[in-house]
């Protein structure tokens, strides 16, 4: 199955996310940023949509998964909720913000694709779920407000 039908650049991908979080989380300014050097977070946690696109070859399911700190999907979960910094933010909080920013850079990368499709929910977790034989087409690492988060695209390399 040819997988080029679904290249994304990291321009791309860093202007969906600029996009994202600036109309989300900060207030229309732009405070996300290509890395300039590759940082880990730790304590991660990842937050993906599956995007199962009907291909002129066939159908092919590809992932857009969101990692950073678990402190730092806090204070996204805090800044969508406008919640001050000192309040607890439970998991399911967490899970519906983080899950939600996810929901939309895979939205617009889904868009990219000239092909019909359809967007799963988001999960989030701090395992990724790569139970399958995934192949790794993109990754793009960024900075949010001081802290680490990156952007990787895969591709199922089978299909059930």
């Amino acid at each position: 199955m040819n997988t080029l039908n679904i290249e994304v650049s990291k321009d791309q991908i860093l202007g969906i996310v600029q996009e994202v979080f600036a109309a989300m989380l900060d207030m229309g300014e732009t405070l996300i940023f290509e890395a300039t050097k590759p940082t880990d977070p730790v304590d991660s946690l990842h937050a993906w949509v599956d995007m199962k696109l009907n291909l002129a070859e066939g159908p092919l399911t590809a992932r857009a998964i969101l990692c950073t700190s678990e402190e730092t999907a806090q204070t996204i979960t805090r800044t969508l909720l406008m919640t001050g910094e000192d309040e607890d933010v439970s998991f399911a909080d967490l899970a519906d913000a983080f899950g939600e920013i996810a929901n939309m850079v895979g939205g617009n990368v889904k868009s990219l694709v000239q092909a019909p499709s359809e967007l799963s929910m988001p999960v989030v977790s701090k395992e990724k779920d790569m139970s399958h034989e995934w192949l790794f087409l993109q990754d793009l690492h960024l900075v949010w407000r001081s802290q680490p988060l990156s952007v990787s695209l895969w591709v199922q390399s089978t299909t059930n």
